[in-house]
């Protein structure tokens, strides 16, 4: 009773403050418990349209039943000498259906902000399929595909608003290197369906230590890509983070 009253407090209080991360990599296939959950405390730092080095904290819960639901909710906040450096929410809600044989129906719903990408707010809906390329004891593969529609108002100079319907590719790899260490790595790829020279792209790869049975560190580096960003906003980011979380 009282490891769940904590694992509620941490979510609670973590909500407010995270930063994104690629949602395969908190998607917890291995353990079917009915409510799951995770906070974190991340130590990161980035180049590009950002250089900082900041803390930040991110909470999800997951529901298992005939389906598997899970809320990501994550802000994160930085300021470097006394300048804001990093201001961006990001809050994503995910069904994956009862699976039919190797293929499962995925319906997702997400918004997000990010201040330096002149992004004021992207409102997203979107489904799909994930298929179950692999499953063995040390590791498991999966392939998504689908289509995502997407709202986007920029601060830009001219606030422009962006409406576009995108494909959403991703194959996520997860490897059980011994007891206490997996390494993970997610691909996506995203172009628009009208205009495949819009993409965009993300890799993302690390290390899970396990240190105890609820808590884990954890070592990432993401590379991400905008073949068509607004103004003269970066086309790439390259970020790294580090921290620990808990799961319950």
């Amino acid at each position: 009773m009282f490891k769940y009253l904590l694992s509620v407090v941490l979510f609670v209080f973590s909500s407010p403050v995270l930063a994104i991360v690629n949602i395969e990599k908190i998607n917890i296939e291995d353990d079917k418990e009915p409510v799951q959950g995770e906070v974190g405390l991340d130590f990161s730092g980035s180049s590009g349209n950002s250089d900082t080095q900041a803390v930040s904290l991110a909470g999800r819960v997951q529901w298992n039943n005939q389906s598997t639901q899970f809320v990501v909710l994550k802000y994160d906040y930085a300021e470097s000498a006394d300048v804001l450096s990093a201001d961006k929410t990001f809050l994503h809600y995910r069904n994956i259906f009862s699976s039919h044989g190797s293929r499962s129906p995925e319906l997702f719903l997400q918004l997000q902000n990010d201040e330096f990408k002149l992004l004021k707010l992207r409102t997203l809906i979107g489904g799909g399929y994930r298929f179950k390329l692999a499953n063995t004891k040390n590791g498991y593969s999966r392939l998504g595909a689908g289509l995502f529609y997407s709202e986007e108002e920029y601060t830009d100079s001219t606030n422009s608003i962006e409406e576009v319907t995108r494909l959403n590719l991703y194959f996520t790899y997860q490897l059980k290197i011994n007891n206490t260490t997996n390494f993970v790595t997610t691909t996506y790829y995203q172009p628009d369906i009208e205009n495949t020279s819009d993409y965009r792209a993300l890799e993302q790869a690390g290390f899970e230590f396990k240190l105890s049975d609820d808590l884990l560190y954890f070592l990432t580096v993401d590379i991400s890509y905008d073949n068509d960003p607004v103004d003269d906003i970066e086309k790439d980011d390259t970020s790294y983070k580090s921290g620990i979380k808990y799961r319950f």
